[in-house]
């Protein structure tokens, strides 16, 4: 397939689990759930809309490959049938499935496949996200908010929320505008030269936190700074949901600041507190 298409050669297996196992998990509820985690309900709303065209749900309704299949499925029958009326409703379905569960998500998911995958996974992305550049174009870019959307909660804040809801906050891309891998993780261990704790990555960023909260706190709100401009690049994709993501990763932004500051400041006076005779 990939030479058909001109593509780079596939990937092999060690590329291929790096990628969607280990980093960027193609699940549509990882990105849109507020537990930034696989089910839960986001995925039954992906299942629901599989149930509202009167077909049963795959094993994984919200997988990327089920709900690319889908779409090709629906496009495929309304460019099939005679009757203009069914022509209509396929037409309208197919919409949904762009706008609710497809590029509700997939802009920043490409954007973090484009900056950590290997090229052949890179150019496959590139081809998904060209498709869905040229399908709105045809149906039009969303006009609100998916669902998902409106239903996800903002990132918590320690001060009033503690830390545990705060970490789980930022492993939410939904809730705080950006998606944060175990290779992010292991970006910011070696941009501020410390030690990385190798599991979970809610371990991971206690653990860098615990090291140099300021620092960390710091590299986090630039990360989402720099996500919220790439969001708002993709408001021709998006519409209205591209600000959306852009800000959440702002508002995201702001909480880190403060925090850093909070932290820098805890710092200084601890450290002064300690040599004042």
């Amino acid at each position: 397939m990939a030479r058909a298409l001109g593509l780079p050669g596939g990937a092999d297996p060690s590329e291929y689990t790096d990628v969607f196992v280990l980093h960027l998990y193609p699940y549509a509820s990882v990105y849109l759930g507020a537990e930034g985690m696989l089910g839960a309900e986001a995925a039954d709303r992906v299942a629901g809309f599989w149930r509202a065209l009167h077909l049963a749900p795959p094993a994984e309704p919200d997988h990327l490959a089920a709900l690319l299949g889908l779409y090709a499925a629906l496009a495929d029958r309304e460019a099939e049938d005679g009757d203009g009326a069914r022509r209509l409703l396929s037409r309208h379905a197919r919409t949904a499935l762009l706008h609710e569960h497809l590029v509700s998500w997939l802009p920043p998911y490409l954007d973090r496949l484009e900056a950590l995958a290997p090229p052949a996974c890179r150019a496959w992305g590139a081809l998904l996200r060209s498709a869905l550049w040229e399908e709105t174009e045809v149906l039009g870019a969303p006009r609100a908010l998916s669902a998902h959307l409106q239903a996800a909660p903002p990132l918590p804040d320690p001060r009033r929320e503690g830390s545990h809801a705060f970490v789980a906050g930022l492993l939410a891309p939904v809730r705080c505008g950006m998606i944060l891998t175990r290779a992010d993780l292991a970006r910011a261990a070696r941009d501020l030269e410390l030690g990385l704790r190798v599991g979970e990555r809610k371990f991971a960023i206690a653990a860098l936190l615990s090291q140099a909260p300021g620092a960390v706190l710091g590299w986090l709100a630039a990360e989402a700074t720099r996500c919220a401009v790439q969001h708002d690049a993709h408001a021709g994709v998006m519409g209205p949901m591209a600000h959306f993501w852009a800000e959440r990763a702002e508002h995201t932004a702001r909480v880190l600041h403060d925090l850093r500051d909070s932290a820098v400041k805890d710092t200084a006076e601890s450290e002064g507190a300690e040599v004042t005779p």
